[in-house]
């Protein structure tokens, strides 16, 4: 993998405005990005619908999904051993906690889109419950559809996923997007634009 595509995205999980690098910063962060590629358990599950499930009819994702002919709800985590460590790092260095917290996120959106990309070409980004004003319980409707217990992650009564670095989202089938910031549904929300940054790779404007 190449690190320095997961980086812009690693500093902004960090609070970092503006900054792209720093001798020791980035050390830190290829170390805890090695560590994580040897520590993670990526895993993903799916599902398709041609009928879009009945929560998927009100705003904000009857505009996303608009044109589509079918939807992908999918759940996708790193694992419980990437939580284990943060908290043992927690305990022990707390700057490299931070770090391998922060690397984690990006390493998750990461390899999400990676395998996404393998679903096929006629598909929109990912929209995740929580964006664009949507409700964070949705969550929850989309794992009484796809169960990803079987992957091994839970949600708890406040709608938060156990393991922590782990997703849920939908994704529209036979319209194509990208991640651009023209075409972002959070653009007028997002922490990435205000800081010079993008969330994906720049080449892709």
């Amino acid at each position: 993998m190449n690190f320095s595509d997961l980086k812009p995205a690693v500093y902004s999980y960090l609070g970092f405005k503006g900054v792209r690098e720093s001798g020791e910063t980035d050390a830190l962060i290829d170390s805890c990005l090695g560590e994580l590629e040897e520590t993670a358990q990526f895993r993903y599950l799916y599902r398709s619908f041609e009928d879009c499930p009945a929560f998927l009819k009100k705003q904000p994702y009857a505009e996303f999904l608009s044109g589509c002919t079918g939807v992908i709800l999918s759940v996708m985590t790193l694992g419980a051993g990437v939580d284990m460590r943060i908290n043992r790092l927690a305990r022990s260095d707390m700057a490299r906690s931070v770090v391998f917290d922060s690397c984690a996120s990006a390493y998750l959106e990461y390899r999400s889109d990676s395998f996404e990309a393998s679903l096929g070409a006629e598909l929109t980004s990912r929209f995740c419950p929580g964006y664009g004003g949507s409700p964070l319980s949705d969550i929850g409707e989309i794992f009484s559809l796809i169960r990803p217990e079987k992957i091994g992650v839970t949600l708890n009564e406040n709608y938060f996923m156990l393991p922590s670095k782990s997703m849920a989202g939908v994704i529209g089938i036979g319209k194509r997007t990208q991640k651009t910031c023209g075409s972002c549904i959070m653009l007028k929300y997002c922490k990435f634009r205000e800081e010079g940054l993008r969330c994906y790779s720049p080449e892709r404007e």
